[in-house]
């Protein structure tokens, strides 16, 4: 009876029943069940993007309609041919695709972009960084400016990110604080997963910016649906349709023990 009134919570909310059953059972009281949707199957480089987190899923919607604006859309429509060279260039080293949306949110793909510390060209590579990897940057000669250069550049950085680091959000956060700032936090907190780290507000937003940026590029109308909200009312909803089933299953064993 239990597991019947959870799946109606479900198909309620969502308007289908879930893949994976959502029944409570006794013993799995306190597990959070994962609602298969289109809408909560987004990905970063493969990794899974728990948005099925109420602060998760807020955050991302906050920065989903950031967006959605005039600006942006021109932007789109002004990058794709550069980012046609880009992505080639980062799958010969191994990177995935999803990083070619970094330059739009660096740069908005302008190469004469540089920051207050000096970061400069298309991806914002620091004099240091880019002289490291074979980049000429001197009075009178920029190689961050020129796309095809800077982005083998960015390739070879971001594969020696993920050799340290093992995974692909944990590198696009190293690209934006610096990779000895992300293994100290994770050190220091023991934790390897970037949505369990307590970071910085901009390292913490970066993710975000990047899966909105590809998400208006690839999937708007599924962009459109998560900036009306609509989303996170419906996760909120179901959040509080498990408490309730577990309330009533905890109620259940309870009545069956006769405690």
């Amino acid at each position: 009876m239990i597991r019947l009134i959870f799946m109606a919570f479900s198909i309620a909310i969502f308007g289908k029943s879930p893949v994976n059953e959502v029944g409570v059972e006794k013993k799995e009281l306190k597990e959070t069940n994962i609602i298969d949707s289109d809408l909560l199957a987004i990905d970063f480089c493969g990794e899974a993007i728990p948005l099925s987190e109420l602060r998760i899923a807020e955050r991302y919607q906050n920065t989903i309609r950031n967006y959605d604006n005039p600006t942006f859309r021109k932007l789109m429509t002004t990058t794709r041919k550069r980012m046609r060279v880009i992505e080639p260039i980062l799958r010969k080293y191994g990177v995935p695709a999803d990083f070619k949306y970094i330059p739009l949110i660096e740069s908005a793909m302008k190469d004469e972009v540089t920051s207050r510390r000096g970061a400069g060209g298309y991806w914002q590579l620091m004099p240091s960084t880019a002289k490291s990897l074979g980049l000429v940057v001197n009075e009178t000669r920029d190689d961050r400016k020129h796309l095809v250069k800077s982005t083998h550049a960015a390739g070879k950085y971001l594969r020696d990110l993920y050799k340290q680091l093992g995974s692909w959000t944990l590198v696009a956060a190293a690209y934006n604080a610096g990779p000895t700032h992300i293994q100290n936090r994770m050190d220091s907190q023991n934790k390897d997963d970037y949505f369990k780290l307590r970071l910085n507000s901009e390292t913490a937003r970066y993710i975000y910016k990047i899966l909105a940026v590809k998400e208006w590029f690839s999937n708007p109308e599924r962009s459109r649906e998560w900036g009306s909200g609509d989303v996170v009312d419906r996760i909120s909803a179901f959040k509080i349709a498990q408490k309730k089933a577990a309330a009533l299953a905890k109620a259940e064993i309870s009545s069956e023990t006769g405690s």
